[in-house]
């Protein structure tokens, strides 16, 4: 039965229904909060003097300096946005998802002899991919991660290769702040094989293959600093770093228990990945081994991780795979006719493709911006009566407004201590959260519009307070106006004060 339809066939399918599944993974096209300074914030080199090196969009700290490490993709973003619109920035995130699915295939297939494993793995890992893969400047970090695992994995025995890492690198440092995530990498693979060949009473020296890695580490070192802050980059990156960020869920630890519904995949991916080094007979290779166990215990420490780990379990976890699940999984589809393997490929390519252009989307060539999400209205009758001012803004509406509000200043929004003190950062977290001193934020500093989800503690506070006034409000949101700096906006007002209005329909960016 099998011979009727030729392997070709299958094959062309196979590689359809997973092209397919990747974009219909990295083509989400809801506005991610981030979105608006991503695109707006750099429209200019850093040797030009519409370069931002101070918190320009702030009224708290406008003279604050500001390291943005992930600059070059924010330029990439804003020139594609300009030329191509919203499809442009669509098309850019799927094109570096096909460039990252290239790269974890071709890894999976060198390490795993069955078809059949390579495309269910490769689908659960595009899967666990998904959760980070928004319109963020993390993407080039997934891809140059890719990159340089490939290169460790499969071509460290040519040198040419290992030493063009240097180059990326200095693109990578300048796209996402993350770029220390290759020195680590290199750093925990030069040490598990020096300890390997100690192990296995080969002098150092010998290893050529040893130093050409060194070489290559203290190079990526060096260029780290090509960059427009030089050596004061590093130091934000280790600030960043040891200041902990309970308050958004990305930057939590993992909770199988609350989380379990939306990480699934990476729990089905953890499990195998468990079972495979663990029954699998093959030699373990305690580099890579390392590798993978850094990144799982970076994904549990961090929910942000997961895509890192699923992408370094595509570089590890075949090979033990197939030694354990190969010739079963082979006996299986040699049973099936291939004509029906062809037909629930076809039924995946279909219902890929109809997700990808119907499914939660009201038109998937734009970048949606839901309206239960973001603050459309209130922005619109911000605009409709000409408020200005100094504004403190729930902090997932905080870009959305700089960009749609250029009228008014904001106290604090995601770029967190890249561009803003400590001090100002606590003061805002102490309002939102309604804590004891919750009332600095308007006391200490020139606040005189405040735009809040109504599901913020600091909501009903406000509402109690007589010099200020809530002027508009509906089902997600609520302006507050400080009535001795907006009198003659509160005595021209237009229309009254709505209650419960119904939220409109999608807009769209931006």
């Amino acid at each position: 039965m099998n011979g009727v339809l030729p392997k070709t066939i299958l094959k062309i399918c196979s590689y359809a229904a997973v092209l397919f599944f990747c974009i219909l993974v990295f083509s989400d096209n809801k506005a991610d909060v981030d979105l608006w300074g991503n695109v707006g914030f750099v429209t200019a080199l850093p040797w030009s003097p519409a370069f931002h090196y101070t918190n320009t969009f702030s009224f708290t700290e406008p003279e604050h300096q500001w390291i943005n490490h992930e600059w070059l993709a924010e330029y990439i973003f804003n020139k594609v946005y300009l030329a191509s619109g919203s499809q442009g920035l669509i098309a850019l995130k799927v094109l570096l998802g096909i460039g990252l699915l290239t790269l974890l295939s071709l890894s999976v297939r060198k390490e795993c002899r069955s078809g059949a494993l390579q495309f269910l793995f490769i689908i659960l890992a595009i899967s666990t991919i998904g959760y980070g893969f928004s319109f963020r400047p993390h993407l080039f970090t997934y891809l140059m991660l890719a990159l340089f695992l490939y290169i460790l994995r499969h071509h460290n025995r040519n040198a040419s290769l290992i030493l063009s890492m240097p180059v990326f690198y200095i693109a990578w440092t300048n796209l996402h702040g993350a770029f220390f995530i290759g020195i680590a990498l290199l750093l925990i693979f030069i040490s598990a094989e020096f300890i390997k060949s100690l192990r296995s009473g080969t002098p150092t020296a010998k290893v050529p293959r040893l130093s050409i890695l060194v070489i290559t580490l203290v190079l990526l070192a060096i260029v780290s600093f090509f960059n427009p802050y030089g050596a004061s980059l590093w130091r934000f990156i280790f600030e960043s770093a040891v200041t902990p960020r309970p308050y958004l869920s990305e930057w939590a630890p993992f909770n199988p228990v609350t989380q379990f519904a939306d990480h699934t995949d990476f729990m089905a991916l953890s499990l195998i990945s468990i079972a495979a080094i663990s029954f699998s007979k093959r030699r373990r290779d305690v580099t890579w081994l390392c590798i993978l166990l850094v990144s799982f215990l970076s994904a549990l420490t961090l929910r942000r991780n997961i895509p890192v780990f699923a992408i370094v379990s595509c570089f590890v976890i075949p090979a033990y795979l197939d030694d354990i699940a190969a010739r079963p999984l082979e006996q299986i589809t040699s049973a099936i006719p291939r004509i029906a393997t062809v037909g629930l490929l076809a039924v995946l390519i279909s219902v890929s493709a109809w997700h990808t252009a119907k499914v939660n989307k009201t038109s998937p060539l734009q970048i949606e911006v839901p309206a239960d999400r973001f603050p459309t209205e209130a922005a619109a009758f911000i605009r409709d009566n000409h408020i200005r001012g100094n504004m403190l803004v729930f902090f997932d509406w905080a870009e959305y407004c700089i960009w749609n509000l250029p009228g008014c200043k904001v106290f604090f929004d995601g770029r967190f201590t890249d561009a803003y003190s400590r001090k100002t950062m606590e003061d805002y977290l102490e309002f939102l959260y309604a804590g004891k001193d919750w009332t600095n934020a308007i006391c200490n500093y020139p606040t005189d519009i405040i735009l809040l989800h109504r599901g913020n503690t600091a909501y009903s506070k406000m509402c109690t307070l007589e010099n200020w006034r809530l002027v508009y409000e509906d089902p997600i949101a609520g302006l507050f106006l400080r009535t001795t700096a907006h009198s003659e906006t509160l005595s021209n007002i237009k229309g009254k004060l709505p209650a419960g209005v119904r939220v409109s329909s999608t807009p769209f960016f931006p």
